[in-house]
């Protein structure tokens, strides 16, 4: 494998945390978390629908139950992050995304025991201690960051299950059509969310529009970037190893560039406070890397 195509993953994990900067900024302007999810899962659905470019041969509708159930599954987890975004700060939910590995070899455990990787026990204790790390190390600071980490693990439980599905149902029923398929469900799901929105889309304010479509283009982007990646170069161990920095991207973006993004974590939680986040995140880090040996 040329090194040049890592650099796919590592351009994915750099636009996640920015795209959680971007959602959370509209979200304090004004655009209401069910608005936020309802605009970001119809571009991430353009972004899906556009592997449809390409595809070959027609899918196999009598497969249709899986993609169906992954859209359900990736719906959720969209869900579930906003709720995370929302509740605290990016630099705790983004680091914590990276449990997504974590659930994918837990799932694979019961689908296929042989293929789950032998440090996976050790990867989950050290991504425990990673959780605590970044959640302040200490009982006050987990409880104060409560939401945000059982958001953002329960996102990751979903998002597991709809990448285990992926992983093990795409082929039957078309990889390409697949994906364009549980697009197509999570992005009607969206609809059903509207009822629920404060507020009608139109009175959304300007400076929260920027927000909404620079966040939903950039974690579509990155989906779509590490979609590539994978389907195109194979190598899934090293891509996700790298793609698994976002959470540090996450520290890093906040630490250095958040004030100039409208993101006062840096200032708000303190020097203290980010370098346990950072230590956290280069921990669970570690804890994915076991998971592919």
């Amino acid at each position: 494998m040329h090194p040049a195509v890592l650099l796919l993953p590592l351009a994915a994990a750099m636009l996640y945390p920015l795209g959680s900067i971007f959602l959370k900024r509209a979200m304090e302007l004004g655009s209401g978390p069910m608005r936020a999810v309802v605009v970001g899962n119809l571009i991430l659905c353009l972004c899906f629908g556009l592997r449809a470019i390409g595809a070959t041969g027609p899918p196999d509708w009598s497969q249709i139950g899986w993609p169906i159930l992954t859209g359900v599954a990736f719906f959720l987890g969209q869900v579930l992050t906003i709720a995370a975004i929302r509740a605290g700060d990016v630099s705790v939910q983004a680091p914590l995304m990276g449990t997504k590995v974590v659930f994918v070899a837990l799932y694979s455990f019961f689908l296929k025991p042989d293929e789950v990787p032998p440090l996976l026990w050790v990867a989950s204790g050290l991504t425990a201690v990673a959780v605590f790390l970044i959640g302040g190390a200490s009982l006050a600071a987990l409880r104060a960051a409560g939401k945000t980490i059982l958001f953002a693990l329960a996102s990751c439980a979903f998002f597991g299950l709809s990448d285990t599905l992926m992983g093990y149902r795409s082929q039957a029923f078309g990889a390409e059509w697949f994906l364009v398929a549980v697009a197509v469900t999570f992005g009607a799901l969206s609809f059903l969310l509207v009822p629920f929105c404060k507020g009608r889309f139109q009175d959304i304010p300007k400076p929260a529009w920027k927000g909404l479509i620079l966040g939903g283009l950039a974690i579509g982007g990155q989906a779509l970037i590490l979609n590539i990646a994978l389907t195109g170069f194979g190598h899934a161990t090293a891509i996700n190893v790298v793609y698994s920095s976002r959470g540090l991207w996450g520290v890093v973006l906040v630490w250095f560039v958040g004030a100039w993004l409208g993101n006062f974590e840096r200032r708000d939680a303190g020097p203290a406070v980010m370098r346990r986040r950072f230590l956290g995140s280069l921990l669970l880090c570690g804890a994915i890397a076991l998971v592919f040996l």
